[in-house]
């Protein structure tokens, strides 16, 4: 890598430190539910949210629920946990919002489009076809990782279809892509507003975030418009915003390591 988190840092101010979860701190698996940090890479978060002059956030898709249950061997740590793309932000140890959705107009908005696609899914058989549906409850993410290839651009036509039909009532919400899924999110919820969010509310000028997906895009854009570092795990040149590209996970906890020699 040209450029490291190490290199970057001038140690005399604090530096935001900003991760996503899957595909950044753990490799991406097949079955979401066990994507857990390993025991060296827990204990070396531990280590960095520990170091005073270093803030810690982990911004991720993922609800904020799901990122308790994969971090609460760090409930105790200075760490910030910001679930729904920075929709749910969450301070530890303190056990506090720092945002918090409107949870009743969100679900009543919400209840009707996820009526509707959970409808024509099943009336198009997909879920027999390897689809699977993620309630989040503020979104609705539509997996089909284990599609076949031939059939997953018909699951996203199906998708943005619904949503050009019914523009209205989808209105509140953006239909975004990730890795092989498709979320139905809240307009709001974005991860370079989060990253906005982090960076004030710390009062820093020196941050870096680390992605290594298509949702984290906004977060590099925010990060290089304000001065900091941009890494993408696993890219390839001339595909992201990001200053860096790192190859795998084993490399962004290399630079973490980096961060207290």
């Amino acid at each position: 890598m040209p450029l490291t988190i190490a290199e970057y840092w001038h140690r005399g101010y604090p530096l935001a430190l900003m991760l996503d979860y899957d595909g950044t701190l753990t490799p991406i698996v097949a079955d979401p539910t066990q994507a857990f940090l390993p025991p060296a890479g827990l204990e070396l978060l531990r280590q960095v949210c520990r170091h005073p002059q270093i803030h810690v956030a982990i911004v991720s898709g993922r609800s904020l629920p799901q990122l308790l249950h994969f971090c609460r061997e760090l409930t105790a740590e200075a760490l910030i946990l910001c679930g729904l793309h920075g929709g749910e932000i969450y301070q530890l140890p303190e056990h506090r919002f720092l945002r918090q959705p409107e949870r009743e107009q969100l679900l009543g908005q919400l209840q009707p489009i996820r009526d509707m696609v959970l409808e024509e899914l099943n009336r198009c058989n997909w879920f027999d076809a390897g689809v699977r549906v993620e309630d989040k409850t503020y979104s609705i993410a539509v997996h089909y990782r284990h599609v076949s290839p031939e059939s997953k651009p018909l699951v996203i036509e199906l998708l943005q279809g619904l949503f050009r039909n019914h523009s209205a009532l989808c209105a509140p919400f953006k239909l975004q892509a990730g890795k092989e899924v498709l979320e139905i999110l809240p307009r709001t919820f974005d991860k370079g507003d989060c990253v906005a969010f982090l960076w004030d509310f710390w009062q820093v000028v020196q941050g870096c975030y680390i992605g290594d997906d298509l949702t984290d895009e906004a977060a590099f854009a925010v990060v290089n418009q304000r001065g900091g570092l941009s890494i993408a795990v696993g890219k390839t040149p001339g595909t992201t915003a990001a200053q860096v590209i790192c190859p795998e996970v084993a490399d962004v906890y290399r630079e973490l390591v980096a961060l207290g020699s």
